[in-house]
């Protein structure tokens, strides 16, 4: 799990320079906080499509869970699932060779091509019977975790406060929370 700390100083300052009181501040840092989580499912989502070669991104989207673990700005938890995908949401085309399946790089001994349940795809045999089949998978946890240390968390100082000071700009403008104008 990676932990993020957000400035506490630098909240502060912006906070002091549109007056704002500690209720928008609050209100500000939920919903940018919030919206962090958004964008960093949107960048690594499309970003994740890109590095592991998926036909779409619904593969991953599915994956990506966002969790409430508290109140205020250190409130979101993002989750990834990175469970072996299966051959079927790659981009490619399987090759059936003596000995198993062959996908790009990737042998998978013992396996074949078949459309099941109008499911074309490349599938193992669970025991010595003709069924039950299950469909053969590739790991992928390691190039997830890496490609999202490297490049969707680095930003994320930067795309909380683009979006903090949007938000307590707005706040501040509007008179949203602001107790002195009731």
């Amino acid at each position: 799990m990676l932990a993020f700390d957000i400035d506490d100083t630098r909240i502060e300052e912006i906070a002091r320079e549109f007056a704002a009181t500690p209720r928008q501040v609050d209100m500000a840092g939920n919903r940018a906080a919030k919206r962090t989580a958004g964008t960093l499912r949107k960048i690594s989502s499309k970003g994740l499509q890109t590095e592991l070669g998926l036909k779409n991104a619904k593969a991953i989207r599915r994956r990506i869970r966002e969790y409430r673990v508290g109140r205020g700005r250190k409130s979101l938890k993002l989750w990834y699932g990175a469970n072996d995908l299966p051959i079927s949401a790659f981009k490619g085309r399987p090759q059936r060779v003596a000995g198993g399946v062959k996908f790009g790089d990737t042998m998978v001994h013992g396996a074949f091509l078949a459309t099941i349940s109008g499911r074309r795809g490349v599938f193992r045999r669970t025991g010595p019977n003709a069924y039950p089949v299950i469909e053969a998978t590739l790991p992928v946890a390691d190039r997830i975790m890496i490609y999202l240390e490297d490049e969707v968390f680095v930003d994320i100082d930067t795309i909380y406060f683009k979006h903090f000071l949007a938000e307590i700009r707005a706040r501040t403008i509007l008179g949203v929370g602001d107790e002195r104008r009731n």
